[in-house]
Parts: C-alpha cells; structure tokens; sequence
C-alpha cells in the first residue's frame, strides 16, 4: 500500500494552479522523497513543478503535454532515488480516472521507469475543485492500484483514506464518537502515532491515545523502571523496577492488557542511534516529544521535516526550592510542521546546548574536558503525576485540534501554549514560518536523510 505526504503550502499552490477558474484541465508534478518500510510505500512530496499552461493542450475532459518538458524532474528522480507523482485536475467533482487519463498514466510511466531504472512505486493523482484528492499508485508493471492515504500537513491534518478499519470495540469509543463524530474516531482508528519518551509525560499521552482509540502506537525510549519513577508513569509496579524491566515493554503489556485492540510496537533504544527506530518513527502520522533530551528534540525535528509528520513537543519544567516550596511549574506544548520555525528558531534551545549534550553521548571523555566551555543543563529536576497529566491533556488536545478544529480561533495563533501553573497563566502565540535554508531544503526528502547517529554540530 502507498501514502503520500504534502504540506498545506504546496496543497494550496496545486489548488491554485490546477484550478485557475476556467474550468480546464491543468497538469503538475512532484519529485518525493521515499520511505519503504515494510510492505508498505511512501512518498513525500519534497518539490513541485507547475507545467505552464501554454506548454499544455488542456480541455475540459483532457490535457496532453510532452514528456520532454520534464526531463529535468526525471534526472532529478533518477540520481536521488525520487519518486514521481503526476498530478492533474478534475473540474467535476467525485470523478474517477477516465480511459484517457489510463492511456496517459500508462505511457508516461512507461518513460519513467525506463527512466529511472528502479522497481519502486510512483503515482498519479487527481485533484479536485475543492481540493480534495484521489490517487492510484503506478506499479512497476504499469498496474494500477488505490492509494491508502493522503495526508496535507500544516496547521491542520488533513487525511483523505481509500480504506479504513472498523472499530470492533465500538461501544467502548460511543462517547468519544458523541463529541467528535465517527469521522474523526474513524480516523484516529488508523492513525499511527509515536510517543518519544515514555516517563512522566509521555506515559500519561499515551493512557489518553490509547482510550481515545488510536489504532496504533509506536513507544520509543530507551530506560528502564526505577523505583523513583512510581510517582508518575502510568502501568509500572514495584516489581517491574526491581526486575529492571523497560519502560516500553510494561507500557505495552499494560496497553495490550486494556483490550482495546491497540497495536503497539516498542523500541527499547536511544532513536538516533536506531535505523529501525527510525524508520518506525517515519512511518507515523503523529508525533509526540515528550523528552528532556535537548539532541533527542533536535532529532526528532529534522524527522518531522523530512518525513512531513506533525510533531507536538511537550516540555514540563518544575523548580522546587528544596525544603518543600515550589518556585515555578512551567510547561510549553509547541506544535511543529514541515516549514514552521523549527525549536531552535523558536529559542527552545540553543546550538550551544545541543552541541554540548551530543559531545557528552558522542565523546564523555571529551566533554568532561571541556565542561567548561558549555553552560550547566539540569536534567534531573523534579516530577509529579499532578503536573505531567495537565501537559500532557494539552498536547494531546493539540493534536486533536489539528485533526478536529474545535477552537474558536484559528491554528494559527496556538503554534506555542505556555501554561505557567504557579501564576494559573496560560498563553499562545503564533509562529512564523522558518528561515531556515538548511531546514526548507531538507523537507520532504524522506530516506535521503543525513545520518543521525552521528550529529555534528
């Protein structure tokens, strides 16, 4: 099965561009990034080439071009291992692929693959006046086949599914199904979301994913239970920190033991030290950072960038004083997507500190040697269930509202919650879009990725 990825910004350049408005067909393509992960097939779209309409015979029902207008995009395709979409417009709603557009796809893809020489999938899309899609993958053979899923990332998720399972345990979700509707149910039902960090945050994200129906998680954290974490990770017990047991694997024996069919799939590693790790990680839908690893965040980023996967960073911070006051509890929730300011842009940390936590993984000896040049970084900071659950209510109602729009205003102004608890303040913000060369580059590249276990800064 395939899926394809595209962010809002290039949705609404295709929108524009296949409909101008004068009711004729229009042609694009896109040059995409793969992922190939196991019997499945994605594609990120990473460029857009608009075809000038004077380069096209276009008519209501049809559009002929020549192939030689895109030698350039399947060069591209053939030195970086990119896929191809073709894509066009259908001025009538709810239409399927027409005998002309099988007579195109057919000898189109033929020069591709002749092309490119390789057996992976490309594919071609319809799109539609409101700028709703349908696609089929084009299999090496030059059969067709429906596409599993397209996904716009942005401000808000938007999916359009061929095939969705049915919920067997509908009861247990009746409620959830009453205050958003079976669409939305249906489609956390085939959501596959990656929870990094599985303490005292990330523990109380996925006891919500998991009741609210979440077809599928991935668990992603590389500690084991300790005594001292009892007061806050949802599941562990007294034994489990006494047999040392991984954190992922008694959060995914508690899940299972739920019996809401939730599948889970654990990964008991450092992520940036994990191909498999990583590679289940490009296959979600959604992420959530729920890490105080400042290289973990990083890393997690450029994964949202290159993958076009929504991340929702949580970060908790709680100072005590000691003798059993408290002086703040702090916690921000960021909503990141391809093209956002990234977290550094957004000053949630800085070189300097990244830098200085991926010596010490990289090189211990060598940052102890130059601790001096690096400002201290409190890591083991209080934490209490109370606190972790409140942030933890808020990014997942992030992702939901991304998902649902329940909120009077638009996403955009939400890009940053800060919710200081000790004031009972609670503030959003906007974020612009990144400036980042480096970053807009990287989007949508997929398996090209640079290698992440070994960061240098």
């Amino acid at each position: 099965m395939m899926h394809i990825k595209l962010t809002s910004k290039m949705h609404q350049e295709l929108k524009s561009h296949l409909h101008p408005g004068d009711g004729l067909e229009a042609l694009a393509f896109a040059v995409c990034g793969r992922l190939n992960f196991g019997k499945d097939n994605w594609l990120f779209v990473h460029e857009l080439f608009l075809m000038p309409y004077d380069k096209c015979d276009r008519k209501v029902d049809s559009i002929r071009w020549k192939t030689e207008y895109v030698e350039d995009i399947l060069e591209k395709a053939r030195t970086k291992g990119f896929g191809i979409i073709k894509l066009h417009s259908h001025p009538r709603f709810a239409t399927d692929f027409s005998d002309l557009d099988d007579i195109s796809d057919t000898t189109f893809f033929e020069s591709v693959y002749g092309w490119t020489d390789t057996p992976l999938p490309h594919a071609s899309v319809i799109m539609f006046p409101d700028g709703s899609l349908k696609g089929r993958l084009i299999a090496e053979d030059l059969s067709f086949q429906p596409i599993k899923k397209i996904s716009i990332i942005g401000e808000n998720i938007e999916v359009f599914e061929k095939h969705t399972k049915c919920i067997q345990l509908s009861r247990a979700f009746k409620r959830n199904e009453q205050t958003f509707g079976k669409k939305t149910t249906d489609l956390l039902s085939n959501l596959k979301v990656a929870v990094i960090g599985c303490s005292g945050t990330g523990s109380p994200v996925i006891e919500q994913l998991v009741r609210l129906g979440v077809g599928e998680l991935v668990l992603i954290d590389s500690d084991i239970v300790e005594e001292k974490n009892l007061n806050r990770i949802i599941g562990t017990t007294l034994q489990d920190a006494k047999n040392g047991r991984y954190k992922v694997d008694v959060l995914k024996e508690y899940i299972e033991n739920i019996g809401l069919n939730t599948k889970v799939t654990v990964c008991p590693v450092l992520l940036q030290e994990s191909r498999e790790a990583m590679d289940e990680l490009a296959s979600c839908d959604v992420i959530f950072g729920c890490l105080d690893s400042i290289e973990g965040r990083y890393v997690l980023n450029l994964m949202s960038t290159y993958y076009l996967i929504p991340l929702v960073d949580i970060g908790v911070k709680l100072v005590a004083d000691g003798e059993g006051g408290i002086d703040s509890i702090n916690g921000n929730i960021h909503y990141v997507y391809p093209g956002s300011q990234t977290l550094i842009e957004r000053k949630v940390f800085t070189i300097d500190q990244l830098s200085a936590e991926s010596l010490e993984r990289i090189s211990p000896e060598e940052h102890q040697n130059r601790q001096v040049y690096f400002d201290n970084i409190e890591v083991d900071s209080p934490a209490v269930i109370s606190v972790n659950m409140i942030y933890a209510s808020l990014g997942v109602n992030e992702m939901l509202n991304r998902l649902h729009p329940f909120r009077y205003g638009n996403n955009s102004k939400y890009s940053h919650t800060c919710f200081n608890l000790t004031d009972w303040d609670i503030n959003i913000s906007s974020t612009e879009l990144s400036t980042s060369m480096l970053d807009n580059k990287y989007i949508g590249v997929g398996n090209l990725e640079p290698d992440l276990k070994n960061i240098s800064i």
